[in-house]
């Protein structure tokens, strides 16, 4: 949870906008950050892994201690390079066995709440992401909250929409952003499932055909939610969202006109615009007349 303190002049003279956000590690998150790291190397085998993962010097795996080395690892050309070793520290931990305390008897999961701890309080930018196994850029908790919604019903259908939902996340939140891979999972997340509920019998489903189909077949279908006049909305709404997320992926063939390479910001929307027509349809919200 976010914290809701402010410090002393900001609450004498009422300002309530909100912290800006640090990129990278600045000075105030670097002591209690690293500490934290070399909490995690004395609990579990991660130096060599991190290292070899990050391609990082070998002067470090030959140092007397490996552990302090990498705790204190900087540089300069790179302003990130600490927060790459957190998120790998992290997978590292999701890897080892989730009932291991290690040498110092700390589990993996307070290490995870204590970190996220620290970064939330120092105004990070990044935070734990949801599966605990790294880093992502910090996202506003309705936010947040609206897409764990959507992957719990995803899961619920056991058609890897769920799955396709995470990597969209993890591609566009993650501490190195993937544009491009987050709109294409975003894509085939909403496929995964509306192509069993609307294409049945297609043998190449896709979420273009999806949209004709619902676009053709306004008069079939409803939403649940009611409309002015007290009867079912139509779905309309559904068909406007699977027109932006469609037409919007405009690297999905290259060499066209209007070809392009997909930003950050249209990823972050697509992301969220596959959340809610994902859980509008897993959860039967969208249904036939």
């Amino acid at each position: 949870m976010a914290t809701t303190w402010r410090r002393l002049t900001d609450r004498l003279n009422g300002k309530h906008d909100p912290e800006v956000l640090y990129e990278g590690l600045p000075d105030h998150l670097s002591v209690p950050v690293r500490q934290w790291s070399l909490k995690v190397m004395g609990n579990y085998v991660l130096v060599g892994v991190v290292c070899l993962r990050l391609r990082l010097p070998s002067s470090i795996l030959n140092s007397r201690s490996p552990e302090e080395a990498l705790a204190n690892y900087q540089d300069k050309s790179n302003t990130m390079v600490f927060m790459e070793i957190v998120d790998a520290l992290l997978a590292g931990l999701a890897e080892a066995n989730p009932y291991t305390s290690g040498r110092y008897g700390v589990a993996t999961r307070e290490l995870r709440v204590e970190l996220d701890y620290i970064l939330t309080e120092g105004g990070s930018a990044y935070m734990v992401n949801p599966e605990g196994d790294g880093l992502c850029r910090r996202l506003n908790e309705t936010l947040r909250e609206s897409l764990d919604a959507a992957v719990q019903a995803a899961d619920k259908q056991k058609q890897g929409a769920g799955a396709h939902l995470r990597e969209a996340f993890a591609a566009a939140y993650g501490i190195n952003p993937n544009p491009s891979v987050a709109y294409s999972q975003s894509v085939k997340a909403v496929e995964a499932v509306a192509n069993p509920l609307f294409l049945p019998k297609s043998p190449e489903p896709t979420l273009g055909a999806v949209r004709s189909t619902l676009d053709q077949g306004r008069t079939k279908y409803e939403m649940v939610v009611q409309d002015r006049t007290g009867a079912p909305a139509g779905i309309s709404a559904v068909v406007e969202l699977l027109n932006l997320l469609w037409h919007g992926q405009r690297d999905r063939h290259a060499g066209g006109p209007t070809s392009q390479p997909v930003s950050q910001e249209a990823a972050e929307t697509a992301v969220h615009a596959a959340a809610l027509l994902v859980h509008w349809i897993a959860t039967g919200a969208i249904r036939k007349k």
